[in-house]
């Protein structure tokens, strides 16, 4: 989301003159000031949303609107159907008053645990075969009621996103499908919502981009699997033949 794009939105929402962002694109280098200011961003080695993207659509926003503390002006744009993947009020810390952090679709899952492990990124391994898939451990933190209903939430406000044809919200909901993490992995159904994405036309071509380069790996992927299921039938053929 570009923030042209985003100012548009709180237009919409509050009224133009209402608000004003006080945080978009930061570099790394940039949160380690803030840190040393006492600011509460990410912890040292650690990379914000708000360095993600690039200058001018940024991974995070923060916004403050007058006469509005920042848990109203989150709910106001939730019933709104803004398209943020996460609302986070904030209060003080730093040199930065009460706030509201705003994530924008399409940057991946909210972090809130170690997140994806490419299997083979420790020790050295033999090349995989041509037409193997690429195996990754998803190390998820333990579930809880609460976590489960967030899982949902977020779900929901993806799938419905997605239907009012948000090119952010097919984006994130097709690597959600992609990776498995809210969602039961399905390159299928990935491989639906990623060619959504980047077929887009009211998409923004870096989103477009983006989308056709998941794409093309959640296809190659999914033709891998495929190749493998005759294969995989023929074990368990054997296997059941020899009990």
């Amino acid at each position: 989301m570009t923030e042209a794009k985003f100012a548009a939105y709180m237009d919409t929402v509050f009224g133009r003159g209402a608000w004003r962002m006080t945080g978009g694109y930061r570099t790394p280098e940039r949160e380690d000031q803030l840190r040393a200011q006492g600011a509460m961003t990410v912890r040292p080695g650690g990379l914000s949303r708000h360095s993600l993207g690039r200058p001018g659509a940024p991974g995070a926003f923060d916004l403050v609107v007058d006469g509005m503390s920042p848990s109203e002006a989150a709910e106001r744009l939730r019933r709104a159907g803004a398209p943020f993947a996460r609302y986070q009020p904030k209060g003080t810390h730093g040199t930065q008053g009460p706030h509201l952090h705003l994530e924008p679709y399409g940057f991946g899952p909210v972090p809130s645990a170690p997140r994806f492990q490419v299997a083979s990124s420790g020790s050295p391994k033999a090349p995989a075969e041509p037409g193997r898939a690429r195996a990754v451990t998803i190390h998820m933190p333990a579930s809880s009621a609460g976590s489960l209903a967030a899982a949902g939430d977020e779900l929901n406000r993806l799938r419905a996103g997605a239907l009012r044809h948000s090119a952010e919200a097919q984006l994130e909901l097709g690597r959600a499908y992609s990776l498995g993490y809210i969602v039961t992995r399905d390159f299928a159904e990935a491989q639906s919502w990623l060619a959504a994405a980047a077929d887009n036309a009211d998409a923004e071509p870096e989103l477009q981009a983006e989308a056709a380069a998941a794409l093309a790996e959640v296809t190659a992927l999914l033709e891998a699997d495929r190749a493998q299921q005759p294969a995989r039938y023929a074990r368990l053929k054997s296997s059941v033949a020899d009990r």
